[in-house]
C-alpha cells in the first residue's frame, strides 16, 4: 500500500475527476481554471454592476478588489453579506449502443440544488490625516471574500451495452490491466505474479476484493484474471447491458483574508495594496452505480470523496486616478499566488448480489503528498462616468495568465512528472461593464460579466474540444443613507462544463459514451452595512 501512497494522484485522479486525458482535457487543466477563474464576489452593490468595479471606490468588495477604492472612505464601515444560490444541473450522457454503432444514443437529465453560504464580510477603519497635507486620509481594511464557489452538480444516466463485441461497462475496465494489447488474457505463472498489476491499479484491486474480478487457475498451470459473470457454457459472459447514474457533486471555493490599505492623495488620486491569504476547499463526491442484467450481481456502486485544503498568499496593488471629476480610470494588478494543498482521496466500492463472491465491500483511503498550485497573476482595468449625482456607467477588462498555472511537487504527489497544462489553457480577457442609477437614497442597477474561454482548442477526438465561455447577467436595487445601507442582487450564470467520460479503455468505440452538461447558477445576494 506504500507503492499505493505515490501513484494514487497520477492513476486514481484521472477516474476520480472523471476526465481521460488522450481524450478530453486533463483533469489538472480543468482544476486550475476551477481553482483560477474570477466568480461573482463581493458585496450586492459590485456584483449587481457585473463586478466591474475596478475605478470605483467607497466599498468593502475594494479590500479584495482594487485596495486603492479603500481612500474614497471618508468614515468607518462594516459589512456582511450572504447569497442563497439555486443550480439547474443539465446532463446529457451520449452512450454507444449495439443498436446505434456509428452513433450515440442521448440519455438526458435535469435537476435542481439549493447552497446557502456567507462569502463575503469585512470592516475598514477610516483614519483623517492633518489638515492641510496633501494626503488627505488614509483606510485601513480587514476583510473575508469567496472569490469563486465551487458550488455544481452533475447527475447523469444510461444503459450501455456490447459494442464491437467488447463489454463497454465499468467491470471490464477494471479488467484491462490483465489483457494483453490483443485484448488476450494474460497468463501468470502464480498469484504473486498477479499481485503487483493489482497494486498498480486501485479500481481493479477493489473490484478482486468486492468480488467483480476472480482469479482463475487454467488447467493447464497458470493464472488468468476475469468477469464475475464467466458463463462456461457458452464460453461468454452473462451480461448484455448495464444501467449505469452517477451523481458527481462539488461544494467549497477559493477565498481570501485581505489586509488592506488605501490612501487619498488630494482628492485626485488614490493608491492602495493589499495582502492576499488564500484558502481553498474543495470537496468533490461522486457516487457511480451499475446495474447489469446478469441477474448474478444486484449493483456495483464506487463512492468516491475527494477532499483538497490550501493555503498560500499573494499580494494585490491598485490605483484610481480622477483626471476630472466626472471620470475614474483605475488599474489593479494581482501577483500569482502561491497555494500548498492537502489532499485526501477515499475510494469505497460495495457489490450486492447472491451470484458474487468476495467482501462485498472495500475501502482504500489514501493522503496524497502535499503539492502546490500557482494561482496566476491577473490584471483589471477600468473607468467609471459620473452622470452628475444621478448616477453612473462603469467597465472592466480583466486579464488572466491561464496558461502560467502550475503543479509541482517534490514528494511524488503526481506519480511521476509534474502536469503541465500550459499547453490545454490560455490567457483570457473578461469583459465586465455595469450602471447605477440614483434616486434620492434608492439605487437601481444592472450588470453583464462575460468571462472568456479559457481552454485551448486542441485536436482532440470525438470532437471534444471545449469552449467554457461564461455570461452573468445581474440587476439589483439599493437604499443608501448617512449611518446605513442595504442592497439586494439577482445575478444569473450560465456555463457549460467540461466533457468526461466515466472511464475509458481501447479505441473510442470501446468507450462508454460522453458526459456533456452545463450548469445555469441563480443567486440572490444580500448586503447590509453600517458606517461609525
Amino acid at each position: 500500500m506504500k507503492m499505493l501512497k505515490y501513484i494514487f494522484a497520477g492513476i486514481l485522479c484521472a477516474f476520480s475527476t472523471g476526465l481521460i486525458a488522450q481524450n478530453t482535457y486533463s483533469s489538472f487543466a480543468n482544476e486550475a481554471v476551477l481553482f483560477s477563474q474570477t466568480g461573482q464576489s463581493g458585496t450586492a452593490r459590485f456584483v449587481g454592476l457585473g463586478n466591474a468595479n475596478t475605478s470605483l471606490g467607497g466599498d468593502i468588495s475594494n479590500i479584495s478588489g482594487n485596495p486603492a477604492g479603500l481612500g474614497f472612505y471618508n468614515r468607518s464601515a462594516w459589512s456582511i453579506s450572504p447569497v442563497i444560490r439555486i443550480g439547474a444541473f443539465n446532463s446529457n450522457y451520449r452512450v454507444l449502443t449495439q443498436t446505434n454503432p456509428n452513433g450515440f444514443d442521448n440519455n438526458e437529465q435535469s435537476n435542481f440544488g439549493l447552497n446557502i453560504q456567507i462569502p463575503n464580510a469585512g470592516v475598514v477603519f477610516h483614519n483623517q490625516f492633518d489638515e492641510g497635507s496633501d494626503w488627505v486620509s488614509g483606510t485601513f481594511g480587514l476583510g473575508y471574500n469567496q472569490k469563486s464557489s465551487f458550488y455544481n452538480v452533475k447527475n447523469y444516466a444510461g444503459e450501455v451495452g456490447i459494442v464491437d463485441g467488447l463489454y463497454n461497462d465499468f467491470v471490464e475496465f477494471t479488467l484491462q490491466p490483465f489483457l494483453d494489447e490483443n485484448g488476450d488474457f494474460i497468463v501468470y505463472n502464480t498469484i504473486d505474479d498477479i499481485i503487483p498489476d493489482f497494486e498498480n491499479n486501485p479500481y481493479s484491486d477493489l473490484a478482486e476484493r468486492t468480488g467483480v474480478l476472480d482469479i482463475v487457475e487454467l488447467e493447464d498451470g497458470g493464472y488468468i484474471v476475469d468477469r464475475y459473470d464467466y458463463d462456461p457454457e457458452t464460453e461468454g459472459y452473462f451480461t448484455t447491458s448495464s444501467r449505469q447514474t452517477e451523481s458527481v457533486e462539488t461544494s467549497g471555493g477559493l477565498s481570501t483574508l485581505d489586509l488592506s490599505y488605501g490612501a487619498n492623495y488630494k482628492d485626485r488620486l488614490y493608491l492602495g495594496a493589499s495582502l492576499n491569504i488564500n484558502f481553498i476547499s474543495y470537496n468533490q463526491e461522486r457516487t457511480f452505480r451499475e446495474t447489469p442484467d446478469n441477474g448474478l450481481l444486484n449493483y456495483l456502486e464506487i463512492r468516491d470523496n475527494r477532499i483538497l485544503s490550501g493555503a498560500g498568499a499573494g499580494v494585490t496593488v491598485g490605483a484610481i486616478y480622477k483626471p476630472i471629476n466626472m471620470v475614474n480610470i483605475g488599474v489593479s494588478y494581482t501577483t500569482p499566488s502561491f497555494l500548498v494543498i492537502e489532499e485526501i482521496q477515499r475510494i469505497t466500492m460495495i457489490t450486492r448480489g447472491s451470484g458474487i463472491d468476495g467482501v462485498g465491500e472495500y475501502e482504500i483511503v489514501n493522503e496524497v503528498p502535499s503539492y502546490s498550485f500557482v494561482i496566476p497573476q491577473k490584471l483589471n482595468v477600468g473607468a467609471s462616468f459620473f452622470i452628475s449625482k444621478y448616477g453612473f456607467v462603469t467597465a472592466d477588462i480583466e486579464y488572466i495568465d491561464y496558461e502560467n498555472a502550475q503543479y509541482s511537487s517534490n514528494q511524488g504527489a503526481f506519480g511521476g512528472a509534474n502536469p503541465e497544462v500550459g499547453n490545454e489553457l490560455k490567457s483570457t480577457y473578461n469583459v465586465k461593464v455595469g450602471a447605477e442609477g440614483r434616486l434620492g437614497i434608492l439605487r437601481l442597477r444592472a450588470g453583464y460579466n462575460y468571462l472568456d474561454n479559457p481552454y485551448n482548442q486542441l485536436n482532440l477526438a470525438d470532437g471534444q474540444s471545449f469552449n467554457q465561455g461564461r455570461s452573468v447577467v445581474s440587476a439589483g436595487l439599493g437604499i443608501k443613507k448617512r449611518d446605513f445601507f442595504m442592497d439586494a442582487t439577482y445575478s444569473l450564470a450560465s456555463q457549460n462544463n467540461a466533457t468526461f467520460k466515466p472511464y475509458s479503455f481501447g479505441e473510442a468505440s470501446s468507450a462508454p459514451g460522453l458526459v456533456e452538461s452545463s450548469t445555469t447558477m441563480s443567486s440572490v445576494r444580500f448586503t447590509i452595512g453600517k458606517t461609525f
